[in-house]
């Protein structure tokens, strides 16, 4: 017997009305199941990846910025040749001083952003991915290490041959800010698939 006729016999033995009611259950199972996964996108994105994004993005154009002082600085100020009187030596230490001051600020900039990231990770761990979860452990073992192991005026207090053994400590790992990125647009793009 062919599947064709398989089918017709189904068809004789259990009528229309109740396969179409069987579609139509299947179809309704399967909208129900897309506006729940939209639910918890649109979720995700409120409550975790979007305010994720948005801090990781500040911080990328802040370390960008802070690094852009730091290249003036050495292209302006470092093996240069200036006059060693008094006035223009003070006049250069204010400079100096004030560039490498500024080019800090933005980094504590980064600092609180961090200290917001890391509240916003346990209030909302629940819309956490778990394929993310590596990712952002990896953030929360750098934050809890630079709050741990540098003092408020940014000196190491790990003695040094420790810390090289242990490892390096980042404010923001490049590969976070990607992951974040990635998962965000990733989730719009499928929540507008579901508006569709």
């Amino acid at each position: 017997m062919s599947a064709q006729e398989v089918i017709n016999l189904i068809f004789s033995f259990l009528g229309g009305g109740l396969v179409a009611g069987v579609l139509d259950w299947v179809r309704s199972t399967k909208s129900e199941a897309r506006a729940r996964r939209a639910v918890m996108l649109s979720d995700q994105l409120k409550h975790l990846y979007g305010p994720l994004y948005f801090l990781t993005s500040q911080n990328a154009a802040l370390f960008e910025l802070s690094r852009s002082f730091q290249a003036a600085y050495s292209a302006v100020y470092v093996n240069q040749q200036f006059s060693q009187e008094p006035g223009t030596q003070a006049s250069l230490d204010k400079q100096t001083s004030q560039t490498l001051s500024l080019a800090n600020q933005y980094i504590e900039t980064v600092k609180r952003n961090n200290e917001r990231i890391s509240e916003l990770l346990t209030s909302a761990y629940s819309y956490i991915d778990p394929e993310d979860a590596e990712f952002l452990r990896q953030f929360f073992i750098d934050y809890v290490r630079l709050r741990t192991e540098f003092d408020c005026d940014g000196k190491l207090l790990t003695p040094f041959m420790i810390y090289e053994r242990i490892g390096d400590i980042s404010f923001m790992r490049p590969a976070f800010m990607e992951r974040i990125q990635k998962q965000f647009e990733a989730k719009k793009r499928e929540l507008a698939n579901y508006s569709k």
